[in-house]
């Protein structure tokens, strides 16, 4: 049986908390540049370092398979296969990729307190809400974005239709889960307004960086620690962070040569990197969902 005894939700909750008050705070008194220098290196460090251990968390799950290098090249495959695809077809990875994010935000989101909560739709929908909330406050620049990205033309009306169906969604997915939410339902009500105000206040990038960070990475690395290790102390944490710091450097190492390589060609570097985003995002929500199921089979 896993013990649930990394940091305690409540613990986590406060930081979340905290953590947002003090970004709005921030937006007050540092200038752009400054603050989107701090969300790129937290981005850097727990942003990527949270999805380093897949390959660990593939063993870790798997009693048959404890080959790293094999674990790793059928992984890293699957990836570059998927970037090719995507590539040729750059609207598609975009809606491919915050379709996946949707589920996978909503599942951390709604497991941060409460590991035995387990319902797809509202996980969705709840994601889905968060997207439409900070594509709601930035709709222009994701206008521009999409347009550069795959030449299709968005119309500002879109993102207010699809924040009205992601709160209907949100609401009816909460209805016919009350029972299996209602303990948590008033921690949720609480985020919800400190991240509209966040994202109203915060440019697109560090409004994501924000919510991508705090809300999601740090709260995975805690629960992939107590996954791999039993429990998330401090020292597991930084064994958590040693083994992935091969994985980490490699990515960095990665984003670097891409940069140097495709910086001059804008609009075709933004499709890399969204094909390549779609294409990690895709096994590593496979390989959390998997993670996630069995921790509930052993609760």
């Amino acid at each position: 049986m896993l013990k649930k005894s990394y940091v305690s939700g409540n613990k986590l909750f406060t930081f979340i908390i905290i953590s947002t008050i003090f970004s709005i705070i921030l937006n007050w008194i540092l200038s752009d540049y400054n603050q989107l220098v701090i969300y790129f290196f937290l981005v850097l460090l727990f942003g990527i370092i949270h999805g380093a251990n897949d390959i660990y968390l593939i063993i870790r799950g798997n009693s048959k398979n404890k080959k790293i290098s094999k674990t790793t090249f059928v992984y890293v495959f699957i990836v570059l296969l998927i970037t090719l695809i995507f590539f040729s077809f750059p609207l598609l990875s975009l809606i491919f990729f915050v379709l996946f994010s949707c589920y996978h935000f909503g599942e951390q989101q709604w497991t941060i307190l409460d590991e035995n909560i387990d319902s797809g739709p509202l996980f969705f929908s709840n994601g889905l809400l968060i997207f439409a909330t900070l594509f709601y406050f930035h709709r222009m620049e994701v206008i521009e974005i999409v347009y550069m990205i795959s030449s299709f033309s968005l119309i500002s009306d879109f993102f207010k239709y699809l924040l009205i169906t992601s709160i209907l969604l949100t609401l009816i997915s909460l209805l016919i889960n009350y029972k299996r939410v209602k303990s948590q339902i008033l921690n949720q009500i609480i985020l919800f307004p400190l991240l509209i105000i966040a994202f109203s206040q915060l440019s697109l990038f560090n409004s994501f960086a924000l919510y991508f960070v705090i809300y999601h990475s740090i709260p995975s690395i805690l629960e992939q620690t107590n996954f791999l290790y039993g429990s998330s102390t401090f020292p597991l944490i930084k064994k958590y962070f040693i083994t992935a710091l091969p994985y980490w450097i490699t990515a960095l190492i990665g984003l670097l040569v891409f940069y140097l390589i495709f910086s001059k060609n804008f609009t075709f570097s933004l499709d890399i990197f969204f094909s390549f985003l779609a294409a990690i995002t895709f096994p590593h929500v496979i390989v959390i969902y998997k993670m996630k199921k069995i921790t509930n089979d052993k609760i």
